[in-house]
C-alpha cells in the first residue's frame, strides 16, 4: 500500500498561502454531540464567513495531554486531555 501523497503546496497559484488552525480539547465538546461534528461547525463556521477562499489542503493531529498530579491534596486526579487539532490551508 502506498502512502497518499500530499499535493506540493510551493507553486498553488498567486496568492499567499494562508492557515487557520482549529483546536477542540475533547472533554469539552458538548455532551449528545460527537467530535466530528463539533469540529464540522467549527470549520463550516469560519467557511461561511469567508465565501471566497479557496481550501488547498487540511491536516489533523491529536496531543494527549497525560496526568499530572493533584493541585490540592486529597482532590481528584486530574484526568488526561485529548486536543485535536485540525489546520486548515488555503488562499
Amino acid at each position: 500500500m502506498e502512502a497518499a501523497e500530499m499535493p506540493d503546496l510551493r507553486h498553488v497559484g498567486e496568492a499567499p498561502m494562508k492557515v487557520k488552525i482549529f483546536d477542540m480539547v475533547l472533554q469539552n465538546v458538548p455532551a449528545g454531540k460527537s467530535p466530528a461534528t463539533h469540529l464540522e461547525d467549527q470549520i463550516n463556521g469560519f467557511l461561511k464567513t469567508h465565501p471566497n477562499l479557496q481550501v488547498i489542503a487540511s491536516h489533523m493531529n491529536t496531543l494527549v495531554v497525560p496526568v499530572g498530579p493533584s493541585s490540592l491534596p486529597g482532590s481528584e486526579p486530574n484526568q488526561p486531555s485529548v486536543i485535536i487539532f485540525t489546520t486548515l490551508f488555503f488562499q
